[in-house]
This record gives structure tokens, C-alpha cells and sequence, in this order.
């Protein structure tokens, strides 16, 4: 959210803070201030009533522009200009000025009549006709909007922008003259499409909530206009809309229909119905400014239900034991009312009424954080918990997976975690991050089978293994429910061939079954050089006794450092020779390692050695990668000919 100093002192009779001590004091007690940009000087034309209560803008001086990080929780009431001046005078202390401007003389114009056939989507509905209208345009207005980064469209649009961000309220405005018959608020109908203000055709059903005339839509409902009615600078004759809708609806409906507004935003964040009324008068006080010739006629209020207005009771003793700090009553008491707190004292008890745009104040707690970040969660001391007073509670999903953990680690497995989203399965996605991401695991084999074994076992020259051995435990998601389960895999390459995977995973679930003994329900997968199995771990665990101790051991600490690895891929040479019977393989492979150049990664490793006709072979294998680039053969063939030539130099021969 951008927020204009210049707009932001409008409110206050005192002079705020230099821009960046008081962008430090908003960070610090309300929300992040992410940058601060600084305008240079404009030339603001008219300084009239509203303007000069407004902005009140030096002709000679710029402006400074926060960008103002305001998060879900406050976004109720925090996403306009007069919301983070609100924060502005708690946080400093600063006395804000009520703003109240001038509404005009209530006169005869045509008859306007509204229907709200959802209720439960729209609990208030206002609008009101305006006639006779002259568009002036006031050049401060557009100055101001293109501050907080928002082009001009028309004197009316402006003006509708300009009050939502200075109070909040999206507003809009219809030309009446394009209107047929009265405004009904209701549910699309089947095969209905709407052309929106940005010329983009929407088609409509029975789950979106529209704005329509007797004949057919004319904006969706809290999200964007259409451009049947739109206001050109032509129009004479309009209806002002101020509404409240159902937060889920639009932020669902905005959604699934790709658009974004700063309307939808606002609405989607909780509005209080009590701000559309204020943003009404607001947004008529401004066109009665600007043209105080033009007709304003009776507002039309459909209001479904009037929201209860919560009541919040706390202690100072219950608001210090929550921040860990020892606040007075006095200093409680100051602090609200500096929020707009209503404060009733009965008793130790405070009896609390949060202002209606103040959404997000409803239990204890919320108190107790409004009291303790406009304090300053700095002063708040640092103390260690009390010790626990009896036998800490071991969590038996928990104990058994770490059970299983230590039994597969000791036995020479490594454990894996997989992506829960995968291409294919039986629970879908509403919105996928990828296409071959738009579903939920059904099971953890497959992942095992092809993105571990398999992809780790092509790099098995470079990992320097023989066999790989993983395990996964993690949650997959079935059509009937989801549980946790656990794959083992087992795949073999160069010397461990002699093996057999299928054995050496069947002997792992014969371990585990004895370890808890349990019979566990395996269906073993593969053939002697890839294996695979995947159990319902949820439905061992329910057969097993609730644990009594934690009797898990914890490995040492070891200095080892993360090492990074090459994104790019590797080469693999073997160098064979024969020697005499006398040279050691130590000897061959210091030789090796002086002149096979910096990008070998792994080796030299002797991986064969005999003797035949009074000769020793030995064989060395070479693992080549570069960290910034693809290595060509030729770079690799140059580096092991220079080995080679080497080696020969000693007298030795290179098979």
C-alpha cells in the first residue's frame, strides 16, 4: 500500500516525525515500511475545502511515498490512508483530527429502487442518484492519485478512487442515464456475460454475485464494473454504489475468475458494513465540492443485518501475564483510547469496545498484542520458561517414526523426501504450481522407484556407492482418507551386483518386524538388481503400546560441512595398467591425482586389482565435472592423455 506524507499529515495539526523516523516507527509498531521514494515538488491548482482539508498540500515542497507492507490481519482497516494515520497517532501519541466534511442539501431527483436477492453475499447495499453533474476536473486529485501509483480516468472515477484510498471503502458509480430501471443485486444467470471496464468479455453463472438493471449485468459485485453503465466524461446523471460483501465470496470469486482489483482487496479483507455509509458521505462530499450546482437525491440503504458489536473483557494483571511485562492499568487504559477503544471499568475488569473497523480485535489475546507492540515488544524482558513439572508426554507417532528412522540408518539406508504433488493420482488439485504437479501422492514407491533409485544409481560413479539404499517416511493421499506410510528401495550397481536387492529389502522389513514385532503386510516389488515395498505405517503404529521412555539414541555431533554439488553433468574414465609386482597402488594413484587436473571430483579409487604373467593390474576410476560448465570429451580425453603420458614416463604399461 502506498502512503503519501503530505495525505498522512492532512490528519494531524502537529507536525508527524521526519519521513524516516517515522517510517522506522511504523515498522516498528504497525507494519513494514519496505522503501521510502521522495517526489519532487507539484504545483497543487486548487486549494479549496476539501482539498486543503484533504491534503493539504505545500505548493513549494514534494511529497514522500511509503510503501507500506500491511499484512491480512489489518488489512481490515490499515489498506487507506486514514487507517495507517490511525496507527500513526497511537504509535506516537499524536492527537488525529475527526474528519467530518461538508454534505449537501438532500433534493427531489428520480426515483432509484434496489432488491438485494442474496443477502448472504451482500449485507449492505447504499446508493444514492446524483443529477446535473459537471465533471471539473481538479488537478490536485490527479497529481495525488499518480502519487500512490494510480492513473486518472475521469473526474467521477477519481473521485471515487481518491475516497478509497483516503478511508478504505471501494466505491462506484453508475451513469444513470445507461441504467434501465432499478439496481438488483443478485446472482448471475446462466449463459449472462459481462464486458468489464478493461474490455475484457466475462462469462457469468449462478456462482457469482452481480450488479444488474431490469435488463442485464452491470458490474460484478465487489470486483469490477462493467461498461454498459461506465461513467464517461459526457455523463450528467449518476448512482453512487457503497456496498459490503461477503469477504470469502469476492476473494474466492476474484480468484477463480483471474480478477485482481484494489476493490476485491478490500472487500476480501473483512471491510466493516459500517464503513460503506462513510464512504458514501465521503465520496458525496467530494462531488458536491467540486460541483455544488448538481442534485443529490435520498440515499437508499438496504442493510440485511447490522453486525453485533463485540465486547472484549481483560485485567491488567490477565494483559501482563500474557506479554510477560508489568503494565498498569493507567497505561492499558492510555493505550486504548489511543486505538479507539472504547474503555468501561468495572471492578480489575475492563470492559472493552473496538471501533467497527477494527475486525481483527475479538478475543484476549488481541489486546494484549495492541497493547504490547504500541509499548514496544523491545521492552518486553527476555526469560527462560519454568522448567516442566512432570514427565514430558512422548507424542507415539512420533516415537515410533524415529524407531524406524534409527533402525533404517543403522542397517545402511538413507532417508529421502519426496515432493507431495505429482502428476498423477487420485486427489486433485484446485490450483497446481506445476503441470506435472496437479496431484497429491497416492503413494511413495513411485517417487522411490524413478526419482531416487533410478536417478541416483546413473550417478553412482560420482556418489562413489555400489548399491543405493533409501527409505521415505511421509503422508500420502488416497481418495477414502490419508495416512503415513513408509518405502524402502534398494538397487544395485558395480561389485554389489553379486547381491540380490529383493533379499536385501525383504531382510530389512524382517528387521523391522522383529524390532517391533509386528508382522508387517510387505508386498516386495522389482527383481534381483532394483527392489522396492511401501507399508501403512498409521496401521502398524495402532498395534504397538504407547511409549514410556524416550530410549531413542541421539548420533554425535560431527564437523562435517555442507558441500555443494555441480548442477551440471559429470564424466567417467578409468585408467589400467600394469606395474610391477613390487609398486603399490598408493604410489600409482599419487602419480594419478598430480596430473589429472582440478575438476576431478572423486577419485582416484582403485576399483580392480590381480596379478597375471608376473605382472600386477591395476585399475583406477576418475570421476571429471566442472561447477560453471558442460565438459566436452576433448577437455577430458586431454587431461587423462597427460596421465597416461605419465604413467609411461615410470616405465609402466597403459592398457
Amino acid at each position: 500500500m502506498l502512503i503519501s506524507y503530505k495525505w498522512l499529515q492532512s490528519y494531524f495539526d502537529e507536525k508527524l516525525p521526519l519521513s524516516e523516523t517515522l517510517a522506522e516507527r511504523i515498522t516498528f509498531g504497525f507494519a513494514e515500511v519496505e522503501s521510502i521514494k521522495s517526489l519532487e515538488a507539484s504545483d497543487f491548482a486548487d486549494k479549496r475545502g476539501l482539498t486543503e482539508t484533504r491534503i493539504n498540500a505545500d505548493k513549494k515542497g514534494g511529497d514522500t511515498i511509503f510503501d507500506v507492507k500491511v499484512l491480512p490481519d489489518r488489512a481490515c482497516y490499515a489498506l487507506s490512508h486514514r487507517g495507517v494515520a490511525y496507527e500513526v497517532a497511537a504509535i506516537t501519541g499524536l492527537k488525529k483530527k475527526t474528519v467530518e466534511y461538508p454534505q449537501p442539501e438532500v433534493k427531489k431527483t428520480r426515483a432509484l429502487i434496489v432488491r438485494v436477492e442474496a443477502p448472504e453475499l451482500c449485507s449492505r447495499y447504499m446508493a444514492r442518484v446524483v443529477e446535473n453533474v459537471t465533471q471539473r476536473e481538479m488537478p490536485w486529485v490527479k497529481e495525488h492519485l499518480e502519487a500512490v501509483g494510480q492513473r486518472s480516468i475521469n473526474p467521477v472515477v477519481d473521485g471515487a478512487n481518491l475516497v478509497m484510498f483516503d478511508m478504505g471503502q471501494p466505491l462506484h458509480a453508475f451513469d444513470a442515464d445507461k441504467v434501465r430501471g432499478g439496481i438488483t443485486v443478485r446472482r448471475a444467470r446462466k449463459g449472462e456475460k459481462l464486458t468489464t471496464l478493461d474490455n475484457r468479455e466475462t462469462a457469468l453463472d449462478e456462482s457469482v454475485l452481480i450488479i444488474a438493471d431490469e435488463e442485464s449485468p452491470l458490474a460484478i459485485a465487489g470486483i469490477k464494473g462493467g461498461t454498459k453503465a461506465a461513467v464517461t466524461t459526457a455523463t450528467k446523471n449518476l448512482i453512487l454504489e457503497a456496498a459490503n460483501f461477503n469477504p470469502s465470496y469476492i476473494r474466492k470469486t476474484a480468484e477463480r475468475l483471474g480478477i485482481k482489483t484494489d476493490a476485491s482487496k478490500r472487500f476480501e479483507n473483512k471491510l466493516s458494513p459500517e464503513m460503506a455509509s462513510v464512504g458514501m458521505n465521503d465520496f458525496t462530499a467530494f462531488l458536491f465540492e467540486s460541483d455544488k450546482a448538481a442534485t443529490f437525491g435520498e440515499i437508499t440503504d438496504v442493510y440485511s443485518d447490522s453486525p453485533r458489536r463485540i465486547r472484549i473483557t481483560v485485567t491488567a494483571d490477565c494483559i501482563s501475564k500474557k506479554l510477560g511485562l508489568k503494565v498498569s492499568e493507567y497505561t492499558i487504559i492510555n493505550i486504548l483510547r489511543r486505538l479507539e477503544i472504547v474503555v468501561e471499568k468495572k471492578g480489575v475488569e475492563l470492559i472493552l469496545t473496538p471501533p467497527t473497523f477494527r475486525a481483527d480485535l475479538t478475543i484476549p489475546e488481541d489486546i494484549a498484542e495492541e497493547i504490547g507492540r504500541i509499548i514496544g515488544y523491545d521492552k518486553i524482558p527476555a526469560i527462560l520458561p519454568p522448567k516442566f513439572g512432570k514427565a514430558i508426554e512422548i507424542p507415539k507417532a512420533f516415537y515410533y517414526e524415529w524407531k524406524v528412522r534409527e533402525a533404517l540408518v543403522n542397517a545402511g539406508f538413507s532417508e529421502v523426501m519426496t515432493s507431495s504433488f505429482v502428476k498423477k493420482g487420485e486427489m486433485a488439485i484446485e490450483k497446481p504450481l506445476a503441470e506435472d504437479k496437479g496431484y497429491l501422492r497416492k503413494d511413495l514407491c513411485e517417487e522411490i522407484k524413478w526419482n531416487c533409485l533410478e536417478f541416483n544409481s546413473r550417478s553412482a560413479d560420482l556418489l562413489g556407492v555400489d548399491s543405493i539404499k533409501v527409505f521415505e517416511i511421509g503422508t500420502i493421499f488416497k481418495r477414502f482418507g490419508e495416512h503415513v506410510s513408509l518405502a524402502i528401495g534398494a538397487d544395485l550397481v558395480g561389485k554389489e551386483k553379486e547381491l540380490d536387492a529383493m533379499e536385501i529389502v525383504r531382510e530389512t522389513v524382517r528387521k523391522i518386524s522383529s524390532d517391533f514385532r509386528v508382522y508387517l503386510d510387505a508386498h516386495i516389488r522389482g527383481n534381483n538388481l532394483t527392489a522396492w515395498v511401501e507399508v501403512n505405517l498409521d496401521a502398524i503404529f495402532a498395534k504397538l503400546p504407547e511409549p514410556k521412555k524416550w530410549d531413542i539414541s541421539i548420533p554425535p555431533t560431527t564437523s562435517d560441512k555442507f558441500t555443494a554439488f555441480s548442477p551440471y553433468p559429470f564424466i567417467v574414465r578409468d585408467v589400467a595398467l600394469f606395474v610391477s609386482p613390487e609398486t603399490t597402488p598408493e604410489s600409482v594413484e599419487k602419480i594419478i591425482k598430480e596430473n589429472a587436473g582440478d575438476l576431478v571430483v572423486r577419485g582416484p579409487e582403485l576399483f580392480d586389482e590381480f596379478s597375471k604373467d608376473g605382472k600386477k593390474s591395476l585399475a583406477f576410476r576418475l570421476v571429471f565435472q566442472s561447477f560453471d560448465r558442460t565438459l566436452s570429451d576433448e577437455e577430458v580425453n586431454t587431461m587423462t592423455e597427460r596421465v597416461y603420458a605419465m604413467l609411461k614416463g615410470k616405465g609402466w604399461e597403459v592398457r
